[in-house]
């Protein structure tokens, strides 16, 4: 077995025979799919709003006690950053679940779903989210999407300020210390 800087393990064919494997409510790629189409219509707008907005999902359904396998989130260029789901999302382009359109890399390149797409994340959505938690995980979506870059990610370190000690705009999100002055 390899264990990566991020926790991620790789085994050989042979240590992985007959290794017990932890299972999951819900995998990356039904993860990934169900963010989506929670909001079916709507794309996501550049990679650093898909990072960040599946990193306050994950965060939002452990909250509401789903098993999502480990995305392996590590603090990077610009918060949290999974490159695990940098291919996922790969995957899912070339599967024919999501398209990308605009300049790559750029927040002006946005995905969404693919017909093939809404319908996996429908049957996804029914089969592995509680019925009593899809509204309100559709309005999570909703919020998701009114934030601007800068907006997102004002927002994940300022709630999660250990995802921001590699930024490379750490500086511009600095922690304000409200208190007594002096005079």
């Amino acid at each position: 077995m390899r264990k990566l800087s991020d926790g991620t393990e790789f085994y050989t064919l042979d240590e992985a025979e007959g290794k017990e494997f932890d299972t999951y409510d819900i995998y990356l790629h039904e993860f990934v799919l169900i963010f989506f189409g929670l909001e079916p219509e709507k794309p996501i707008q550049s990679r650093i709003k898909y990072q960040k907005g599946l990193f306050l999902f994950l965060k939002e359904l452990e909250k509401r006690g789903y098993k999502v396998q480990d995305p392996h989130f590590i603090p990077y260029s610009y918060g949290p950053y999974s490159f695990v789901l940098a291919r996922v999302l790969d995957n899912l382009w070339w599967s024919g679940f999501i398209e990308a359109k605009g300049e790559y890399g750029k927040e002006t390149e946005e995905f969404k779903l693919t017909e093939k797409g809404k319908n996996e994340a429908i049957l996804l959505i029914k089969e592995k989210i509680k019925e009593k938690d899809l509204r309100d995980l559709i309005t999570f979506r909703q919020s998701i999407d009114q934030y601007t870059v800068d907006g997102i990610l004002h927002y994940v370190y300022t709630n999660f300020p250990e995802m921001k000690e590699k930024s490379k705009i750490r500086a511009k999100y600095k922690d304000i210390k409200w208190g007594r002055g002096k005079g």
